[in-house]
């Protein structure tokens, strides 16, 4: 297990090396692409990868509980974006997905997305978010299916959205708010209310970007 994680570190620090974009958050909870799986303790938020202005582009996640500074997870992904115009789509491969639990048990996954985004003027947006992700080591298969809008008004940005998963018939809706203080600083507030078992949960983060 010992060097499974160090591998798992030192191709972490190769890519933030070559990254040409990153940022640090510290929140009061963690984060997941599913809303309704958001950790509420404290972790610190790891964003980096190559730009996304070419079809190509690479990413890195990483998720460390701030309690211990122990990792909770590390996903790497690629992305191709097919289409490039006003509306823009891509596919990728989260190749691998790692979830690291508090007894330091690796948990592996492999999953696919394909995201989609169309510009309805300066201010909105429509988005699409599709995940199948698998268990490699465990029993976990799932597909999730969110819609959202993105309004842009002054330094404020207002992601909302209405999401699906085909695991215990689990749906809901999530609002995020960022807050732009400088090129480098943000402030950020996440909301979800899980309607299908009427759980809520929030965080808030401060996020420097590179």
């Amino acid at each position: 297990m010992k060097l499974k994680l160090i591998a798992l570190f030192a191709f972490f620090s190769v890519t933030m090396a070559q990254a040409q974009h990153a940022s640090f958050e510290a929140s009061t909870g963690g984060f997941s692409f599913i809303p309704a799986f958001t950790s509420e303790d404290p972790h610190l938020i790891v964003n980096a990868g190559t730009t996304d202005t070419k079809r190509l582009s690479f990413h890195l996640l990483s998720t460390i509980r701030l309690e211990n500074f122990n990792p909770r997870g590390v996903i790497f992904m690629s992305r191709y974006k097919f289409i490039d115009k006003k509306l823009k789509a891509s596919i990728g491969v989260h190749l691998p997905a790692i979830q690291i639990d508090k007894e330091l048990h690796v948990d592996t996954f492999f999953a696919q997305e394909v995201i989609a985004s169309y510009p309805l003027s300066n201010k909105w947006s429509l988005g699409l978010f599709y995940l199948h992700g698998e268990g490699r080591n465990n029993d976990f298969k799932a597909n999730f299916l969110a819609l959202s809008t993105t309004l842009v008004e002054g330094n404020f940005n207002f992601l909302t959205q209405a999401y699906g998963l085909d695991l215990d018939s689990t749906y809901g809706v999530s609002e995020t708010i960022t807050y732009k203080v400088t090129k480098s600083i943000d402030f950020r507030g996440f909301a979800n209310k899980t309607i299908s078992n009427g759980k809520f949960n929030w965080t808030l983060g401060a996020r420097y970007n590179l």
